[in-house]
């Protein structure tokens, strides 16, 4: 190979890129990693200083001075460009004045997202210093997304709260007062919504509640979890226009919904494994199932709720549901039966028992056969399938009495091939209610053709 053709193969690619598409993608990357760019060549050296993204942590880094030194460095020597993202993620600088002030350096630059969690825990890690969310981020006209991964003080103003905030993400942990509340009911432009929390141990309110008033919500997101029995939280949603709503609680926490009718997407997840000594755990999640009675798509997994409290769903179309051993199959028939229009119907079937619980979970025929199964039910779904008797009984009559069902397929990963033909051949032996279902199984074998297919399953 010649000299000429050397270079032509080694030539700089990325150097002769534009400027814009460069900071584009080194806005992918930490902060400190992109200001070692100016050591690559000239091309290179200011570039850095018009990168829109910036990501600051402190996280396995010690040096509390030089960490504030560089941060003070990369905001003074930035041009004019304005600031897209702001991520800065302290555990270690106890100067919360000068963190304000890197705040106040990315809205004063039109900060578009804002990515905070500051904590200073001082040598006691059970007890952090909180800090105070600074009057500039509440008042900022750019601000489009908040994301707050720590406690903070909030002391929002009376009026002009957030006037364009579409997104709001907050993860706090056993928080020492209601301070967070006031977020939830100062956004009044707010579409998405997410509140990750645990209540306990040195929170200073044995009952905590929230109040989430937002005339625009489209999109709830709520995981919340009690440590102690005597702890409770409860959380008020007043959001006429939310469409999707995603809840995970544990015990000790309730969740009332009012004015909801818009709602289309609801995922329930009340993991209690004991809850069938609390007749106030089935209170609570048949009284939230009333309130969403109306939705189209429903994932449910609360493997203690009594079936004969259920509403009825005369709009729901699809249904993902987990069967727990505690009621494996009486809450499914209760379902079907109070699903008049379903079409979709996905089972999670997963072996767990509570304390307490009958182990004697076989099938039995309902009297009657749900309307959904002779005029709507298209497809079924079972995941985790064994073939157990119960399991097989089970498929046996959806197939029977689904008159116009299409397909049922089974995933599991404990069929061989050999399993799945006897399988198969059991259940053809039985009369099928239509004759155009095609029943096909997925195994272990078959396992990245299945999550082509379906992806990741995140509703469970």
């Amino acid at each position: 190979m010649s000299e000429v053709q050397a270079k032509k193969v080694n030539k700089d690619r990325i150097s002769a890129l534009p400027d814009e598409v460069i900071c584009h993608i080194l806005s992918f990357l930490k902060t400190e990693d992109v200001v070692m760019t100016i050591f690559l060549s000239k091309r290179w050296k200011n570039i850095w200083a018009s990168v829109r993204s910036l990501d600051f942590c402190d996280t396995g880094n010690p040096d509390t001075i030089s960490f504030s030194r560089f941060i003070d460095n990369v905001l003074f020597f930035r041009d004019s460009t304005d600031i897209h993202k702001f991520r800065l993620h302290s555990i270690s600088v106890e100067d919360f004045d000068r963190v304000c002030g890197w705040i106040g350096a990315a809205v004063r630059r039109n900060v578009a997202e804002l990515n905070l969690s500051v904590n200073y825990y001082g040598g006691d890690e059970d007890h952090p210093q909180i800090f105070e969310l600074p009057q500039s981020v509440f008042t900022c006209k750019t601000l489009r997304v908040l994301q707050l991964w720590s406690n903070f003080i909030v002391n929002a103003p009376a009026s002009g709260c957030f006037p364009n905030l579409k997104s709001l993400y907050v993860h706090f942990d056993r928080p020492v007062n209601n301070s967070m509340e006031k977020l939830f009911s100062c956004c009044p432009v707010l579409e998405d919504l997410s509140i990750h929390g645990t209540h306990g141990r040195y929170g200073d309110e044995a009952v905590l509640n929230f109040t989430v008033s937002a005339p625009e919500l489209k999109t709830l997101k709520v995981r919340w979890t009690t440590q102690n029995d005597y702890e409770k939280c409860n959380f008020l949603v007043v959001a006429p226009k939310l469409e999707t709503f995603h809840l995970w609680l544990y015990p000790s926490t309730d969740c009332y919904l009012e004015n909801v009718k818009s709602l289309v997407r609801v995922t329930i997840a009340l993991q209690d494994h004991v809850a069938d000594e609390d007749r106030l755990f089935s209170i609570r999640g048949t009284a939230l199932l009333a309130v969403i009675s109306s939705v189209r798509h429903l994932s449910l997994s609360a493997h203690c709720l009594k079936g004969c409290c259920l509403p009825v769903f005369d709009k729901l179309r699809r249904l993902e549901l987990a069967l727990y051993n505690c009621y494996y199959w009486e809450l499914l028939k209760v379902l079907l039966r109070r699903s008049p229009r379903l079409e979709y119907l996905v089972l999670e079937l997963k072996d767990f028992m509570c304390p307490g619980a009958s182990s004697d979970h076989q099938w039995s025929t309902p009297d009657s056969v749900p309307i959904c199964l002779l005029t709507h039910l298209k497809t079924v779904s079972i995941w985790g399938f064994k073939g157990k008797p119960d399991e097989m009984d089970a498929a046996k009559y959806l197939l029977m009495k689904g008159e116009i069902l299409k397909k049922m397929t089974f995933f599991s990963e404990d069929l061989s091939r050999t399993k799945e033909e006897e399988v198969y051949k059991e259940l053809s032996m039985c009369k099928w209610g239509s004759k155009t279902c095609q029943v096909k199984f997925y195994g272990d074998h078959q396992k990245d053709e299945v999550y082509s297919l379906f992806g990741l399953r995140s509703w469970i």
